[in-house]
This record gives structure tokens, sequence and C-alpha cells, in this order.
């Protein structure tokens, strides 16, 4: 079973229809909305005082991913955005429809907009600002090109297999979440 605990009179608000693996961490203000799946190993740790974390609808949070919080400001991940095994997130704001690359980090005050992909091992710095729909890779990150075509419409489209697959593992019991949840819900919450 997930660790779900609060931290400073906060406690995690999880949509039903959200996978949770049975070993990942979920800590103090932190929200999961509705389709979300938080993989194994994976820890959001939202217990600065003043910000919290947010994770969109259908976003899918992969193993040993660490999101957190700090002074800086709120983590606010988009809907159907696809974070990669291992990658590291804190006090930034990721767009829809976005895929973070396995072991990539996003510093603090960093901005990546809607439909973007960062590279695997990227580091994208303190205070970036990534426009939508652009290929990010480096350390530092660069933004390396516009993505179009067939690579745009890959990125669109890359969050339902998650979705789909989490509904498996609660199907054969595996996790915890309700596999009959309305997992569509399209709206954001504040924190």
């Amino acid at each position: 079973m997930a660790t779900i605990l609060e931290f400073d009179g906060k406690s995690p608000q999880i949509h039903p229809s959200v996978f949770l693996a049975p070993s990942a961490v979920i800590i103090g203000n932190v929200k999961v909305e509705a389709g979300a799946s938080i993989w194994f190993g994976a820890v959001l740790r939202g217990d600065d005082p003043s910000h919290g974390i947010v994770i969109g609808p259908r976003t899918s949070i992969q193993e040993n991913c660490v999101v957190h919080v700090g002074r800086w400001g709120p983590t606010v991940i988009g809907t159907d955005v696809t974070m990669g095994h291992g990658a590291k997130l804190e006090s930034c704001t990721i767009g829809d429809r976005t895929v973070i690359g396995m072991n990539a980090t996003i510093l603090q005050n960093a901005i990546v907009d809607e439909e973007c992909l960062v590279a695997a091992n990227t580091v994208v710095l303190e205070n970036a600002e990534i426009p939508a729909r652009s290929l990010v890779a480096g350390v530092p990150g660069k933004v390396k090109k516009k993505l179009d075509g067939s690579a745009a419409e890959w990125i669109k489209g890359g969050g339902a297999h998650y979705v789909s697959l989490s509904r498996e593992y609660l199907r054969q019991g595996i996790g915890t979440g309700n596999p009959d949840t309305e997992s569509s819900d399209g709206g954001r919450a504040e924190i």
C-alpha cells in the first residue's frame, strides 16, 4: 500500500481514480487529480508551509521520480504529462501534454510550456522558460528545435498508455485506486 502522510497539518488530496503503486510516497500539501498514476518508488513531497504540489489529470509520475516543493513556489504539473523514470522536479511549472525524459531535472521557477519533450538526463536550470512544442536537451537544457509532425503527435498522445496501464494494474489488484471511477475530469485544482 502507498504511504500517504500528513505534514504540518496538511494531508494529500487524492482523487479516487488515481493509481497509487504500493511503494509510492505522498506527503503533505499535495493534490493528485483524476486518472493520474503515481508509480513504484515515486515520492511527492509537499512539505513546504507556503506552497504545494498539483499533479494534473491523467498525468503519470513514473518509477523513482521525486516531486518536491520549496520556498521558491508551488510545483504544478499539467494534464496528460508523462514524467519518465527517475526525473526530479522542484518548485516549477510543467505544461499540459509534456514529456519529461528519464532522469531529467527541472529546477526552481522553471516553466516548461505545453507539448514539450525534455530529453533524458536534461537539466532545465532555475528561472528557465521553455516555449510550447519545444525539444529541450543538454546540461544545461537548451531548446534544440520546435516539435512538429509525428513527434508533436506522439507527445500529444503519450499519456493515454499510462492511464490504460494503471487501470489494468488496478483490475489485477495491484496498488490502490478505483479502476471504475471516472478518470476523465479535465478540471484543474489550485494550491
